[in-house]
C-alpha cells in the first residue's frame, strides 16, 4: 500500500557538524558548541511553516561511549535550548546501528547487540521517512542540511526537494575520529547546494518557500 505524506514541506537536519560542532561523539552539555547561525536558521524554518526534524546517527552507542539514556538526556537539553530561542523541535530521530562491514576505530569495543545493517542509518532513508510520517510532512516538499555523503544519500533515497551539504568554514575537529569520512578538503558530494554558512542556508529557504 503506498504511503501518502502531507502536503507541507520540513526541515531535516544532521546534528553534529550541522547543528553543533563535531567533535566526536559529543554526549554532555558541556560538549556542545552550537555552530554559529544555528539557532536563526530554526527560526528561518518556523517563520516558513517548516517543521524541523533532527535526524542523527548515533554509532557512539554500539561503541558503547555513551548509552541510550545519555543520548536522549542531551537531545532533551538541546531541544529545551532551542526553546529558549524561540525555536521548536518537531522530532528526533537517532540510529544506534553500527554496520558490520564498517570498521571500528583502532582498540574500539563494539555492543553486539547494535551491530548490524539497518535502513534506519543514514545513508538508509528510514529516520527521514520515519519522521516525516511522524510529523505530518512530505519528504518531497522538505530540505535536507547534512555535512557528510550518509547525510545526502539519505535524502536522495527518501525524495526530498532539496539537499544541501553543509561545509563549516572550520573543518570538524572530529574527521579523523570517524572511519567513514575522508581526510582532507571536504568533498562534493553532488548535492543540490553546498554552503558554508547557516545564513546561507536561510537565503536558500527564502527563495524555495518565501
Amino acid at each position: 500500500m503506498p504511503v501518502s505524506f502531507s502536503p507541507r514541506g520540513g526541515l531535516f537536519l544532521d546534528r553534529d557538524g550541522v547543528v553543533n560542532v563535531d567533535r566526536g561523539y559529543v554526549h554532555r552539555p558541556d560538549q556542545i558548541e552550537f555552530v554559529p547561525g544555528v539557532f536563526d536558521l530554526g527560526r528561518t524554518a518556523m517563520r516558513l511553516n517548516l517543521p524541523i526534524m533532527v535526524i542523527t546517527n548515533q554509532a557512539g552507542i554500539a561503541r558503547a561511549l555513551y548509552s541510550p539514556a545519555q543520548f536522549h538526556d542531551l537531545m532533551d537539553w538541546m531541544a529545551a535550548r532551542f526553546a529558549r530561542e524561540g525555536v521548536a523541535i518537531a522530532r528526533i530521530e537517532h540510529s544506534p546501528w553500527f554496520p558490520p562491514g564498517l570498521t571500528p576505530p583502532e582498540g574500539s569495543e563494539l555492543l553486539a547487540e547494535w551491530v548490524r545493517d539497518s535502513w534506519w542509518r543514514k545513508p538508509g532513508a528510514g529516520m527521514v521517512r520515519r519522521a516525516a510520517m511522524a510529523v505530518g510532512v512530505d519528504p518531497a516538499q522538505s530540505v535536507l542540511v547534512g555535512d557528510r555523503a550518509g547525510d545526502i544519500a539519505a535524502g536522495r533515497e527518501a525524495g526530498v526537494r532539496a539537499t544541501i551539504q553543509f561545509v563549516p568554514e572550520t573543518p570538524s575537529p572530529a574527521l579523523d575520529l570517524v572511519p567513514d569520512t575522508p581526510p582532507g578538503p571536504a568533498p562534493d558530494f553532488g548535492a543540490d547546494y553546498r554552503c558554508r554558512r547557516h545564513e546561507e542556508v536561510i537565503e536558500i529557504l527564502e527563495r524555495l518557500y518565501g
